[in-house]
Formats: C-alpha cells, sequence, structure tokens
C-alpha cells in the first residue's frame, strides 16, 4: 500500500477530501493529516509516507516551502498538489520543485475520482511525470482548460456529462454518436467541443482511460489477462494486446513482470537503506 500525507490548513476540506477519496481502491492509504507545514515535516519523523498531497496557500509555512523541505530531507516521497484555484506561477513552480501531479477542485467537483488516483498511481510507480520532467509543457496541460471559456456553460456542461458517461461505461463499447446523443448534441459539434475543451479527442480519451485502468490492474492484481482485457472495455483480446502496446510499448503480460521487477528492487532498495 502507498502511505498517503494530506497536507492542507482547511479542516472540513482536508477531511472530506480524505473522506470521499477511493484510496483503497487503488492501493493507497493514509497514514496522516497535517493542518499546515510544520505539522506535516513534524509528523514526517515519525511517520513513514510513500506520498504527500498538499495545498499550496497554507499559513505558517506555505506548500511550496514544504515542498522544498521535503525534497531536501525526504527525496523517496513523491508529492502532488492540490490546488482549489489556477495560479499558473504556483503550480509550475511545484512541477519544478518535483510534483508529479496536481489535483484540481474541477476535478473533485466533477467526481473524477478514480481517473485522478489511477493517473498518481501510474506515475508514482513508473517513476515518470510530465509534470516533474517538462513544467513548461505542463502548463500547456493546464492552459488547456482555460479554453473552456470560449464555450458556453451548457456546452461545457454537456462535455462533462460525456466525460462522466465515458468514465461509467468505459467497460462497454462506448461511439461517440451514442455518447454526442446522450447529452443532446450533434456527432460533428461534439467532437469539436470534446477536443478542444477536454485536450484530446474523445477516441484517445477513451483508450488512455481505458489502457490506464488495465495498467492498474495489471499491477495490483493477479487476475489472466483476457479478465483485465474484458474489464478495461476489449472484449477483443488481441486488439487490446495492439492497443496496450501502442500506448505503453509493452505486451501486458510485459508490462506486468516489469513494473513487479521495478518493484521488487525499489523494495528491496528501501530495505537496504
Amino acid at each position: 500500500m502507498t502511505s498517503v500525507l494530506i497536507v492542507d490548513d482547511d479542516h472540513l476540506v482536508r477531511k472530506g477530501f480524505i473522506g470521499i477519496m477511493p484510496w483503497q481502491k487503488y492501493g493507497f492509504t493514509v497514514a496522516g493529516e497535517a493542518s499546515n507545514g510544520e505539522k506535516a515535516l513534524e509528523l514526517l519523523e515519525i511517520t513513514e509516507v510513500d506520498l504527500m498531497i498538499t495545498d499550496l496557500a497554507m499559513p505558517v509555512m506555505s506548500g511550496l516551502e514544504l515542498m522544498k523541505e521535503v525534497k531536501a530531507k525526504y527525496p523517496h516521497i513523491c508529492m502532488v498538489v492540490l490546488t482549489f484555484h489556477h495560479d499558473f506561477t504556483l503550480i509550475q513552480e511545484a512541477l519544478r520543485l518535483g510534483a508529479v501531479d496536481y489535483i484540481t477542485k474541477i476535478e473533485l467537483e466533477q467526481e473524477q475520482l478514480d481517473s485522478i488516483l489511477i493517473r498518481i498511481s501510474d506515475r508514482i510507480h513508473t517513476g515518470k511525470s510530465g509534470n516533474a520532467s517538462d513544467p513548461d509543457e505542463s502548463m500547456e496541460l493546464i492552459l488547456v482548460e482555460e479554453s473552456c471559456s470560449a464555450y458556453s456553460e451548457e456546452v461545457q456542461e454537456c462535455i462533462s456529462n460525456a466525460k462522466g458517461l465515458i468514465r461509467e461505461y468505459f467497460q462497454t463499447e462506448l461511439l461517440l454518436p451514442d455518447v454526442a446523443q446522450k447529452v443532446n448534441m450533434s456527432r460533428s459539434y461534439f467532437s469539436r467541443c470534446f477536443k478542444d475543451i477536454v485536450g484530446r479527442t474523445f477516441h484517445d480519451y477513451v483508450r488512455e482511460l481505458r489502457i490506464e485502468h488495465a495498467k492498474s490492474l495489471l499491477r495490483q492484481t493477479n487476475k489472466p489477462v483476457q479478465w483485465i482485457s474484458v474489464q478495461s472495455g476489449y472484449p477483443n483480446e488481441k486488439y487490446f494486446f495492439k492497443v496496450f502496446r501502442d500506448i505503453t510499448g509493452y505486451l501486458p503480460g510485459e508490462y506486468r513482470k516489469k513494473t513487479r521487477k521495478e518493484s521488487g528492487r525499489a523494495s528491496y532498495t528501501i530495505s537496504r537503506t
């Protein structure tokens, strides 16, 4: 299990965030919580933590100051920013300090809880983060959300509803015309709006969500690949193999062996230190 420390000065936000997320479903457990940076550092002295999720705007010690301290004293701890407003300068600085991801209020309001944890789990496990390696590129991804302003609230809500339908039914057959019809939009207009607002085409969004789910199942279960293929929305196992390899560069079995071998090496390293 990945142990998590939650740091936020707002008691209600902190408790709500801890309570709403499906932690155990994706191999996480909340090891502690703190109301500011100083208390977080005190807790880290006595608590084993793999992941710290912190707000940026806090009294006593800001999230950025806390991240600098953690990076220096506990370099093995992964960091994620919890932000309830888009301050691009602060987020970019957090990414430069090594944050593997950021969670926005919009994602929480739209209940993108599973996709958040799947995304974070994958970045922690692989030790890779597009955010950390290239903060400027990450800011481009953040700015995609600003393109939403080009569309009415009604259109944005339709696309949000479409994303909700995709997350709910990604394990079944999903066709763009059907989803467009369910949110009362024409096929062509829906396709253009979806790409502009989400930053990816409908097809790519569905495919990435399915493969992220498959990767999580491969890492966290011993279920056969055929079962994982079906659970990820690909009843055709051969096609699943093709899509999985196109995205990850590995066949499912190869990915499972690779990630478990890496996990074993990481555990050995930790036990030796």
